[in-house]
């Protein structure tokens, strides 16, 4: 008898042993649901997935994204006692703010060529260079017209989560001795605002639409009709 309830009690231990060590699922839902969803890199589904825990994985890296809105990462626990959890990405203000490839305008962070109009004089040049840079720009970091060389300072534009900087620089170009033309560039960049260093902003490929007529601007006023 001693020994039936014995093995009774060894036996219901080993089915408790084995359900903590059982394969655990914790279903992921997105906001929204076109959201593709990663695990550690590889992407696994839209919008909702069903995560599953093997005994030796502890976590796993969720990371969402979706177009107009902020990619995120989250950190899933095996220990997360819900079975069901939601991550609502926020959108993404520069985003909707800017302009980029799929709308026709890729204008950042790219060399534009203006020739100059026939017989318009390198000071008159210069001089609407310089009005249409301080329409836009506060402050002028580099200025040198023998070298034909301006460069702003950068411009921020700050966004709940985002923080957007814009810079101009126009340079000389010698394409023909015959003809004075320019190259410009506008030059942006994009932090996330719980980043506080140099070092976090990285390239944007997009352009504020408030600068967005900027290269237009600048051919209009110099540049040659032709």
């Amino acid at each position: 008898m001693k020994k039936a309830i014995w093995l009774l009690c060894l036996f219901a231990a080993l089915l408790t042993s084995a359900d903590v060590f059982a394969a655990k699922k914790i279903t992921v839902n997105v906001i929204p649901e076109t959201a593709n969803i990663f695990v550690d890199g590889q992407l696994v589904g839209t919008g909702s997935y069903q995560v599953k825990f093997d005994r030796n994985t502890d976590f796993y890296v969720i990371k969402v994204e979706a177009p107009g809105y902020i990619t995120r990462s989250y950190r899933l626990l095996k220990s997360n006692t819900k079975s069901t959890v939601l991550y609502t990405l926020p959108e993404d203000e520069a985003f909707a703010a800017s302009a980029g490839g799929e709308d026709g305008m890729e204008l950042a962070n790219k060399w534009h060529e203006i020739i100059c109009r026939k017989g318009m004089s390198e000071d008159k040049v210069w001089k609407r260079l310089m009005s249409v840079c301080t329409n836009y720009f506060d402050n002028i970091e580099v200025r040198d017209k023998t070298a034909g060389w301006i460069k702003t300072s950068w411009r921020l534009t700050k966004f709940k989560y985002q923080t957007v900087r814009t810079r101009l620089e126009v340079r000389m170009s010698f394409i023909d001795d015959e003809v004075l033309s320019y190259k410009v560039r506008i030059v942006v960049q994009i932090k996330e605002n719980d980043c506080h260093s140099e070092q976090c902003y990285k390239t944007y490929d997009r352009v504020l639409r408030s600068f967005e007529p900027m290269i237009q601007e600048l051919q209009t006023t110099v540049g040659s009709a032709e």
